[in-house]
């Protein structure tokens, strides 16, 4: 996978979207609800990542991962596209996730 930023969608019961930096397998980012932070790994066309997730704002409206958990931990797994990733996984709850990412920049701005 590819350093840099990404913008994502995240796919719960509602879209989400966010910004993700991956460096040297690591995957960090986050969204109006959420950070993330954890590694990915890349065999072939085959992505799988394992995040920690943290919410940092107090929120009683679940309607985006239709859970209350605030802190969890999470395995997404799928493939690389053209210009990025999509991944898919369950929340603790056991709803689908699905993650989008389009690669947007080097993270030295290079290209």
């Amino acid at each position: 996978m590819d350093n840099g930023f990404y913008a994502t969608l995240v796919e719960g019961n509602v879209a989400q979207t966010g910004i993700t930096v991956i460096e040297d397998n690591r995957i960090r980012g986050g969204d109006a609800e959420f950070l993330y932070s954890g590694t990915i790994e890349l065999t072939g066309d085959d992505v799988v990542a394992n995040l920690r997730f943290r919410s940092y704002t107090a929120s009683d409206n679940h309607s985006f991962v239709d859970f209350t958990e605030r802190d969890f931990e999470l395995s997404l797994s799928g493939q690389v596209t053209d210009n990025g990733f999509r991944v898919t996984g369950y929340s603790p709850s056991g709803r689908e996730m699905i993650v989008i990412g389009k690669r947007l920049s080097a993270i030295d701005f290079s290209d």
